[in-house]
């Protein structure tokens, strides 16, 4: 069975001229004990374990120990909504020195609690207004589609729907989009600044980085039909297919085709063979050799060639008689 919890009566209280007398003051006169509505019946029973846990809290509180204090109206809170537990948690959050989210929690009590609840705090607006002028303000525009602002441990997608919030100090703030380089930089913001920064991301560089060598000094190259001069050659190039020629005068010409990815790094030694002089060619032996052979066979024939004088019909055996014509 739920019970009601025992009534804390509102207490109203005069904030002290400066901004520090006023906080000081609201913590020591306990606006974080007053703050169940007076408005509370019998058939607005609360769960008798978000009363303990809230009576927790608030001996925290007393006690200076913000982050238990925090800890106990964080649980009630997700057991039982309840507008007085944004206070609570916001004035908690405050003694942690956390204002910006302190902020948050002042702001959704302010929207969410009755007249009668937000009665028990004095001057809500003007504490409010205090806790404002302790946190900075950033907001970030960017007009590349998709864009991704990363800070503070979130991913958010641009537009914002207002400024973010922080407490003084620095920020790095990380900007990302679809075909673009991210951006980055590191902000130092101070209590009250309102910053605006509108990024220009440039597009992103998918190019490939291309390194040709050789051994043969002086040795020139071309790629995808681009003459760029003598090796070593360092460039740049669009991710994708292309062609290398390596040239030299006394050497045979090589060519290669490859695959460059985005952003890769890629080397490349290309050897070249030195182009055969006339006489060490294989035409030129083959001509050589059919040259030799025919002068072989002439000269055998030369050689067994007989003189007129040792014909085949010795002299004098011819018997038969001349014949004049």
């Amino acid at each position: 069975m739920k019970c009601a919890p025992a009534a804390v009566p509102a207490r109203r209280m005069e904030h002290p001229r400066t901004p520090l007398g006023r906080v000081a003051a609201s913590l020591a006169l306990g606006l974080f004990l007053a703050l169940w509505s007076p408005a509370v019946t019998a058939a607005d029973r609360t769960d008798p374990v978000v009363a303990q846990l809230k009576r927790k809290g608030d001996a925290a509180i007393e006690a200076g120990k913000f982050d238990v204090a925090l800890a106990a109206y964080s649980k009630a809170l997700a057991i039982e909504p309840s507008p007085a537990l944004h206070y609570n948690r916001g004035r908690a959050l405050q003694g942690l020195g956390r204002n910006a989210d302190a902020l948050a929690e002042l702001e959704q009590f302010e929207a969410t609690a009755p007249d009668a609840l937000k009665s028990a705090v004095s001057d809500l607006a003007g504490m409010i207004q205090l806790v404002r002028s302790q946190i900075a303000e950033l907001s970030v525009k960017c007009d590349a589609p998709g864009a991704v602002l990363r800070v503070g441990g979130q991913s958010l997608v641009l537009p914002l729907q207002r400024a973010l919030r922080f407490d003084p100090g620095n920020v790095v703030v990380e900007l990302q989009a679809p075909g673009h380089e991210t951006w980055r930089d590191q902000l130092t913001l101070a209590a009250g600044e309102r910053r605006e920064l509108v990024p220009r991301l440039e597009r992103q560089d998918l190019r490939g980085t291309l390194v040709i060598t050789s051994s043969v000094a002086g040795a020139f190259v071309h790629v995808d039909g681009k003459a760029l001069g003598t090796v070593p050659v360092e460039l740049r190039l669009a991710a994708g297919e292309h062609s290398i020629a390596l040239r030299h005068a006394g050497y045979e010409p090589v060519t290669s085709r490859f695959v460059l990815r985005p952003k890769e790094h890629r080397s490349f030694a290309l050897e070249l063979q030195r182009t055969p002089r006339f006489y060490e060619r294989g035409w030129f032996w083959t001509g050589v050799g059919a040259a030799v052979a025919t002068g072989t066979v002439i000269g055998i024939a030369l050689a067994t060639e007989r003189s007129a004088a040792k014909g085949d019909i010795p002299p004098g055996q011819i018997t038969a008689g001349l014949t004049s014509w």
